[in-house]
């Protein structure tokens, strides 16, 4: 069976996400199709509007075969780190092909600027411009630019996470071919829909918050899933749900205990801290504490592994560029299934169905993570999240 990869949050799944997974099994004529999804947390720190078995739920209702999914060490991380995390995964399951959305949508125009960042001239110049102070994105633009390339085909935020994509490929000498489609309508930074079918994960979620019908941008099933989540629980997974308990966190960890927290640098512990004493709400917090250093992305990230406890000597002890130990399956189909039946034998890492506790420390670490994600949840919600951490098998949907 031939498998084609995909890399996703679905934050939530949107009529976008459905457009990138019917059309890159058109692409790839593949007989099955592999998502790799964030769990609770995304790569830009936030939280997950919905938990990842009801957004493992949403894609498998709406064309993929199997979820499997992308741990928090990989999923709450830089770009770089997000990618080898994720392509390490479908290496493992013996994928064929990863497609990822792109500005570009051109495979070998960014495979020749991919062969051209890597030459020892570029490395070079990208260098003296990071001792000139500029941050990378800025840095790798000027970089371009003396090169005479186009610096926004390198600085686009879907074209620059593929190619962190094709630099993972590269350096796990995966044997994964990489395809690419054209982004279509919106651009995930849109914070209100601008097509009429087709908007960001990022509007879909500020439409969602404010009560606002969101049926034109999603499929139906997926604002079906949504309206009970949110009929159940009485809220959605944002950051200023978790402000009371990040705060506790920060003001009873103090700078001393916030500088062992991974991504903390010296002296961002105290600005942490004191952003933390003057601030009523999650916004006010990072109005005191983002700058053009630390960036709301980073910040959010931070404010994650506060949460969860993610500490930077543990995080250093993984190794975690080596790429992922395991496989966590979150859901299937019966072709999912067939294809896992298939290639086990040949898979060289540990295939989770189900949480234990002799499992990696990577994998256990996903307790602390829901324990955190779960916080904001009244009871018993609360207690049956944490549950299905270590008690639920995978999905199983049948179409």
């Amino acid at each position: 069976m031939k498998a084609t990869g995909l890399i996703v949050e679905y934050n939530p799944f949107h009529n976008g996400h459905l457009y990138h997974l019917t059309e890159s099994l058109k692409q790839s004529q593949a007989d099955v199709l592999i998502v790799v999804m964030s769990g609770h947390f995304t790569q830009r720190g936030e939280p997950t509007i919905v938990n990842k078995w009801e957004r493992a739920k949403m894609a498998l209702l709406n064309g993929a075969d199997l979820v499997v999914e992308l741990p928090y060490v990989y999923s709450c991380q830089s770009a770089d780190l997000f990618a080898k995390g994720a392509v390490s995964i479908l290496t493992h399951l013996r994928v064929n092909e990863l497609i990822f959305g792109s500005e570009s949508g051109n495979i070998d125009e960014l495979l020749t600027l991919d062969r051209i960042m890597q030459e020892d001239q570029f490395q070079k110049k990208l260098k003296q411009q990071l001792k000139a102070g500029l941050s990378l994105p800025k840095a790798s633009a000027a970089t371009l630019e003396s090169f005479n390339l186009n610096h926004e085909l390198a600085t686009s935020p879907n074209n620059t996470l593929g190619l962190y994509y094709l630099k993972a490929i590269r350096e796990l000498n995966s044997p994964i071919t990489a395809g690419t489609l054209t982004r279509i309508h919106s651009d995930y930074r849109d914070l209100a829909p601008t097509h009429h079918a087709i908007s960001s994960a990022t509007s879909i979620r500020n439409l969602s918050e404010k009560g606002q019908a969101i049926d034109a941008f999603v499929p139906k099933n997926v604002a079906h899933l949504l309206k009970e989540h949110y009929e159940l629980t009485a809220t959605y997974h944002t950051w200023e749900a978790y402000f009371p308990f990040l705060k506790q966190k920060i003001l009873t960890l103090t700078p001393k205990g916030l500088l062992g927290i991974h991504d903390v640098e010296e002296g961002l512990e105290n600005r942490l801290y004191a952003a933390m004493i003057k601030s009523s709400s999650f916004e006010e917090f990072m109005n005191h504490v983002k700058t053009k250093r630390y960036t709301r992305t980073r910040i959010q990230r931070i404010c994650a592994h506060i949460l969860t406890q993610t500490e930077k000597t543990w995080i250093r002890a993984l190794q975690i560029e080596n790429g992922a130990p395991y496989v966590r399956i979150l859901g299937s189909t019966p072709t999912g299934k067939r294809y896992l039946k298939q290639i086990k034998k040949e898979v060289t890492v540990p295939i989770y169905s189900k949480f234990e506790l002799k499992a990696h420390e990577i994998l256990k670490h996903e307790q602390a993570v829901t324990a955190a994600y779960s916080a904001i949840l009244p009871e018993p919600l609360c207690t049956q999240l944490n549950q299905e951490e270590y008690m639920n098998f995978p999905l199983h949907i049948e179409r």
